[in-house]
């Protein structure tokens, strides 16, 4: 696959939900080629006394059985609620389906004040008052309480949990595994923090003594991903936050992200950022004993095949993000893919239109995860 090629199907990533989901690679008692099923609608949980509906968007494998892993990813946030009144569930579904396909139960979840969760809004931490730590447990009810509501589902394992959250929801993740919920394993935290406009170098310090009060050396293993260009977290301050956190003996692994254009901040849903953090994702949850993508998947495939293009190339398709399609040319054993996109058909069309130029005889091996020709002998 040409580097322009790849560039090109890492940039189609958007965050629009689909109404019909294609199908998906095999789930826990799932077979292989089963679509996903989506479900739109709100949790109901505790808050302060009263009962509160979240936004809540659910994917997970139509054909599992038995209960399945939870993933519950949730948002970052601004200071203007009318903008955080705009946000949907729904522009986190491509990412919810990437879980999915992984053999998870991928829950979105709208906190308070947010898409169409019920208000108001929480206040949190500001330059007169810079207690980060403590101003995330609004936040983190929400999110606890989701939780609880979710592990009741007979199709959920309450036992295998992680969080996944970014930005302001990376905080948010964070100060919910400090209170050690049920079942919690692991936490991604994608560009996670919260940024006090106005008093930089008085912020930055209240972020860095959040990192350590929401740490602790029994604290659940944490995956931290952060571009090097993270216009809100800048290199030199992630730095002081990991070695608090690592300072206050927490099990960190971190992965540094190229520039990402045009916001580093952005990296959660970025096309190429997502691509790129998705298998260190993989690589975690494999150390941490939790479901996802077989490691030799892609390089069994390989040699069945026969091909001859780089295998590191050829395994880029199975953590690609979005809905992805290969094309295959047997007889030149060559191949063309393309991930990222919001619908199976374009992807499809792409896969075969840049084979089409190397060979005749292409036609589509792969739709996301299932393989539709003959077992090669």
């Amino acid at each position: 696959m040409s580097p322009a090629t790849i560039l090109r199907a890492l940039g189609l990533l958007a965050a629009l939900a689909v109404a019909v989901l294609p199908p998906p690679a095999a789930a826990e008692g799932a077979p292989i080629g089963e679509p996903l099923r989506q479900e739109n609608g709100f949790l109901r949980v505790q808050a302060k006394g009263r009962e509160v509906r979240l936004e809540s968007l659910i994917v997970r494998p139509e054909g599992a059985t038995g209960r399945l892993p939870l993933a519950i990813i949730t948002h970052g946030r601004n200071s203007s609620s009318l903008s955080m009144g705009d946000l949907r569930a729904a522009r986190y579904a491509t990412l919810a389906r990437d879980l999915a396909r992984r053999g998870w139960l991928a829950a979105v979840v709208m906190r308070r004040g947010a898409g169409q969760s019920d208000g108001p809004l929480p206040s949190l931490a500001s330059c007169p008052a810079p207690d980060i730590a403590g101003s995330f447990g609004d936040d983190a009810d929400d999110i606890e309480g989701a939780l609880r509501a979710l592990q009741a589902r007979p199709d959920v394992d309450g036992q295998r949990v992680i969080l996944l959250g970014e930005s302001a929801g990376g905080a948010t993740a964070m100060s919910l595994m400090r209170r050690k919920p049920p079942g919690l394993r692991g936490v991604v935290n994608v560009a996670g923090g919260l940024n006090l406009e106005g008093c930089t170098e008085r912020g930055q310090d209240a972020l860095v003594a959040a990192m350590t009060a929401w740490q602790g050396p029994d604290a659940v293993p944490q995956l931290w991903i952060y571009a090097r260009n993270d216009e809100l977290f800048p290199p030199s301050l992630v730095a002081r936050m990991r070695k608090a956190a690592l300072d206050a003996g927490a099990d960190v692994r971190f992965i540094d992200l190229p520039e990402l254009k045009p916001r580093g901040h952005m990296a959660f849903l970025h096309g190429q950022g997502r691509h790129l953090w998705l298998r260190e994702m993989d690589a975690s949850l494999r150390a941490w004993g939790l479901p996802t993508i077989p490691s030799d998947r892609g390089r069994s495939f390989h040699v069945k095949l026969g091909l001859t293009t780089r295998l590191d190339v050829f395994e880029r398709y199975f953590t690609g993000p979005g809905e992805r399609a290969m094309a295959l040319s047997r007889s030149k054993k060559e191949f063309r893919y393309w991930f990222g996109t919001t619908d199976l058909e374009t992807a499809k069309a792409n896969a075969l239109r840049d084979c089409g130029a190397l060979a005749t005889d292409c036609v589509i091996a792969f739709e996301n995860d299932r393989f539709l020709l003959d077992e090669p002998k």
